[in-house]
């Protein structure tokens, strides 16, 4: 595996798309994300140097042809979207082979290679566990900085706090508006007022949640003691097929109330599993949802 956690073929893959969300945030800095706000003009700001990935229709080609330089042009009523992403620490993402954990990992370093090359402001946090504020994000440049923060995360001890507690918190705290993105195996019975809860604060809620598939699809049978991984309860049960039948529907309807929770505050969600490649989630997930663009 790639230091950068992603391979050059995803590089490529994800180059040119953008993060595509439904509602229109203020923004801090200068970007290159055109706001649905109406009565403002497109009136030119000033200069930048490019980066590689910035939309080619903002290059100021007079400069170039003069100058050998090439530079951007920033209009006033262009704004950057702030994309927290937030990757769930718990202790029941270490399950499976290879791990939620792992594939929640690279899929918080895809979106966000995506935001970073479009101009937006990434903000990285581990949910269940109580950190501060991370420094904002901007620039293909700082995707390495992401790498190390995600890397950095494999410490699973310390994400003590559970997933509705965190989210809650992170609800009620003084961060910057934006475009939330929860990564997760939504293994929490609150998890849905959770998230509407962060909704009624102003953000938009997109919930990518990973699934192994033995959680989806157990193949067990006889006397089993099992253990949750986040309380250390335990439980003795005889798996058999009403019982294995009666998980499956608890475990659907469980979802079904986090997918109609986000669908009820113009959220998206989305299911995938640790062993999809990346390929596989961006044709049939982010771009059929329309989660970039």
């Amino acid at each position: 595996m790639s230091s950068l956690l992603l391979e050059p073929r995803e590089f490529r893959l994800l180059d040119g798309l953008r993060i595509n969300p439904r509602k229109s945030f203020g923004g801090r800095v200068r970007g290159e994300r055109l706001t649905k706000k109406k009565g403002i003009s497109i009136e030119f700001a000033d200069y930048r140097e490019y980066s590689e990935g910035d939309d080619l229709r903002h290059l100021d080609w007079n400069v170039l042809a003069r100058l050998d330089t090439p530079v951007m042009r920033t209009y006033r009523d262009e704004e950057d979207l702030a994309v927290h992403l937030l990757l769930d620490g718990s202790a029941s993402m270490s399950f499976g082979e290879p791990s939620k954990f792992e594939a929640a990992q690279r899929l918080a370093c895809a979106l966000g290679y995506v935001a970073l090359t479009g101009g937006d402001g990434v903000v990285p946090r581990l949910v269940g566990r109580r950190e501060p504020n991370q420094q904002t994000l901007r620039g293909r440049a700082n995707y390495p900085r992401l790498v190390g923060w995600v890397t950095q995360t494999r410490d699973m001890e310390s994400a003590k706090d559970g997933l509705s507690a965190s989210l809650r918190a992170f609800a009620a705290s003084s961060v910057r508006l934006g475009l939330v993105v929860v990564i997760s195996d939504g293994m929490d019975p609150d998890l849905p007022m959770a998230l509407r809860i962060l909704a009624g604060r102003g953000h938009e809620v997109l919930f990518l949640q990973v699934l192994s598939d033995i959680e989806l699809d157990p193949e067990l049978e006889g006397d089993l003691r099992l253990v949750d991984s986040e309380t250390g309860g335990a439980v003795e049960i005889t798996a058999n097929s009403f019982a294995l039948k009666e998980y499956r529907r608890r475990l659907h309807e469980h979802n079904r109330a986090i997918s109609d929770a986000l669908l009820r505050i113009g959220g998206r969600y989305a299911l995938v599993q640790p062993q999809q490649p990346l390929d596989h989630v961006l044709k049939n997930v982010l771009k059929k949802e329309c989660w970039v663009r």
